[in-house]
C-alpha cells in the first residue's frame, strides 16, 4: 500500500473505532438511565408504599374492589408526583387513579395493548402515550384479577440520549476532521516532495542531469533529502563533465602526440630513403642530412621523455622526497642559463638565504628550467627576466617575470594544456612541444602547490609557483 492509502485506511479505522465506542457509550448510558427509572417505578407499587390501591384493599373480594376502583375519580390529594397510576378493571378499561402533576401541561395516559398484558406476572415495558407526545416506562402488576399500571415519563431520558448522540456525532466529526487535516498536512509535506523527487529521478534516468529538486519547507526531512540529492546531482554532473573533458583532452593528447612524433619520424625516414636512392652522394649534403637526422632524433627523444614525465605524474607515483633548498637550486639554474647565453639579463632576488621545501629535486629543477626557459624564449635581449623567491607564512613563492609580448586572457587559461602553443605559427623547432608548462603544473600539483600565471599584452608575463615549506626537523628548545 502507498503512504496515502495507509493514511486513509488509518483514518477509516479510527472512524470505525469512534462509531463502536459511541454506540457502546450510548447503549450503556440509556440502559443505566432506564434502570434508574425502573427502580423508581418499583417504589410506586401497592405492596411497598400504597397509592391508588392500598394494602388493606387486598383483603376485599374482587367484585367489591373492582366496583370501588372503577368508580373512584382521579386522585387529587395534594401530592406532587410525575408518576401515572391506574387500574385495568375486569371490563378491560383503564381507570386513572393518579396522573402526573409536575411541570406545565397535562400528560396523556400510556397506550395499552390489552392483548399483551399478563394476569400472572409483572412486566416492564416502554410505550408511547395515547397522543404520541410522550414516552412512558410502564410497570404492570396483576393484583386480585386486576392489573395495576404504574408509569413514569422518560422524555428527559430520551432527550438526554438524543443530546448524547449529537455530542458523539459532533465529537467524532471533529476528531475525523482534525485527522483529515493532519493527514492532508502530512501528505502535503511528506508525499508531495517524494512525488517531486520521483519525477526528478525519472528525468535524471532519461539523461537530464541538470534537474534539481525544489528545496521547500526548510528544516523538514524532505528538504534535507532534497538538499543532499541536489549536492549529489551537482557532483555527479561535475564528475561526468570532468570525465568528458578528460576524455576529450586525452583524445587531443593522443592526436597531438601522434602528430608531434610523426614529424621527426617522417624527416628521419625521408633522409634514409634519400640516402638509399643515392641522393646524398655529396659529402656536404650527407653531413647536413646526418645533422638533421640527429636533431630530429634528439627532439623526438625529448618529446618522448616529456610524455613519460607527464605519464608518471598522471599516475601519481610516489615522489622521491627530501629536503631541498629552493634558493640554492634556483641559483644554480639561473647561473646555468646565464652561462649558456651571456647576452641575457637574468636577476635573482630572495628574501632569505634559504627556502626549504620537501620534494623531488629532479622534478622541481625541471619545472624551474621550463618556466625560466619559456621566459627566455619569449623575450629578446636586453629584456630583463627577474626571478624572485618570497616566504608567505608556511608557503614559499617562486616568481619568474619577463618583459615579453604577454598573452591574452583566453591564451593564459589554456597555456597549461598539453601540446598547446600560444603562437600557432611558431615553428616546432623553436616553440618546443607544448608540454613545458603542462609538466610544471603537474609537478607543482604533485608537491601540493599551485601554479598561477599573470600576463598583460605588451607588458609581460609573471609565473607564480607556490610550494608548501618544509617543517623544521630540529626539536623545539626545552624550557628550563
Amino acid at each position: 500500500m502507498s503512504l496515502r492509502a495507509r493514511l486513509l485506511a488509518g483514518i477509516a479505522f479510527v472512524a470505525a473505532i469512534l462509531t463502536v465506542v459511541s454506540a457502546i457509550i450510548t447503549f450503556t448510558t440509556r440502559q443505566q438511565l432506564i434502570a434508574q427509572v425502573d427502580a423508581r417505578l418499583e417504589t410506586f407499587t401497592p405492596l411497598q408504599r400504597g397509592g391508588a390501591i392500598r394494602a388493606r384493599d387486598l383483603g376485599a373480594d374482587r367484585r367489591g374492589l373492582a366496583e370501588r376502583l372503577t368508580g373512584r375519580p382521579v386522585s387529587d390529594d395534594g401530592r406532587v408526583s410525575d408518576a401515572f397510576v391506574g387500574v385495568v378493571g375486569t371490563d378491560g378499561q383503564l381507570m386513572t387513579q393518579f396522573a402526573p402533576n409536575t411541570g406545565e401541561g397535562t400528560f396523556s395516559p400510556p397506550r395499552l395493548d390489552l392483548g399483551t398484558l399478563s394476569l400472572s406476572t409483572s412486566a416492564m415495558t416502554t410505550v408511547d402515550s395515547e397522543d404520541g407526545q410522550s414516552t412512558f416506562r410502564m410497570l404492570t402488576q396483576p393484583i386480585a384479577g386486576l392489573i395495576v399500571v404504574t408509569a413514569l415519563p422518560i422524555d428527559e431520558v430520551q432527550a438526554t440520549i438524543a443530546r448524547l448522540v449529537w455530542i458523539e456525532v459532533l465529537g467524532s466529526a471533529t476528531i475525523l476532521l482534525a485527522l483529515a487535516l493532519v493527514g492532508w498536512w502530512v501528505l502535503h509535506l511528506g508525499i508531495r516532495p517524494v512525488q517531486e523527487m520521483t519525477a526528478a529521478a525519472a528525468l535524471i534516468a532519461a539523461g537530464d542531469l541538470a534537474v534539481r529538486l525544489p528545496e521547500t519547507s526548510p528544516g523538514t526531512e524532505s528538504a534535507a533529502l532534497a538538499a543532499s540529492l541536489n549536492v549529489m546531482l551537482g557532483r555527479i554532473e561535475q564528475a561526468l563533465a570532468d570525465r568528458s573533458e578528460t576524455e576529450a583532452r586525452l583524445r587531443r593528447f593522443v592526436a597531438d602526440a601522434s602528430h608531434e612524433l610523426r614529424t621527426p619520424i617522417t624527416t628521419i625516414r625521408g633522409y634514409a630513403e634519400l640516402y638509399r636512392h643515392g641522393g646524398l652522394a655529396d659529402v656536404a649534403a650527407l653531413d647536413d642530412a646526418m645533422r638533421r637526422t640527429e636533431d630530429e632524433s634528439a627532439r623526438m627523444g625529448r618529446l618522448v621523455a616529456d610524455m613519460l614525465t607527464l605519464a608518471k605524474l598522471d599516475v601519481e607515483r610516489p615522489l622521491e622526497r627530501r629536503r631541498i633548498d629552493l634558493v640554492r637550486m634556483t641559483r644554480d639554474t639561473v647561473t646555468d642559463a646565464a652561462l649558456s647565453d651571456p647576452t641575457r639579463r637574468i636577476t635573482l632576488d630572495v628574501d632569505r638565504s634559504t627556502a626549504i621545501v620537501d620534494g623531488d629535486e629532479d622534478r622541481l629543477r625541471q619545472a624551474v628550467i621550463n618556466v625560466l626557459g619559456n621566459a627566455l624564449v619569449h623575450t629578446n635581449a636586453p629584456a630583463l627576466v627577474a626571478v624572485r623567491i618570497r616566504h608567505h607564512g608556511e608557503q614559499i613563492e617562486l616568481e619568474v617575470s619577463d618583459q615579453g609580448p604577454g598573452m591574452d586572457p583566453e591564451i593564459v587559461a589554456r597555456v597549461t594544456e598539453r601540446f598547446f602553443r600560444a603562437d600557432p605559427a611558431r615553428s616546432r623547432h623553436r616553440g618546443g612541444s607544448g608540454l613545458g608548462l603542462s609538466i610544471v603544473a603537474a609537478t607543482v600539483a604533485a608537491h601540493g602547490g599551485t601554479l598561477a600565471i599573470d600576463s598583460t599584452p605588451g607588458v609581460g608575463t609573471t609565473v607564480h609557483l607556490m610550494l608548501p615549506g618544509a617543517p623544521d626537523p630540529s626539536p623545539p628548545p626545552q624550557s628550563p
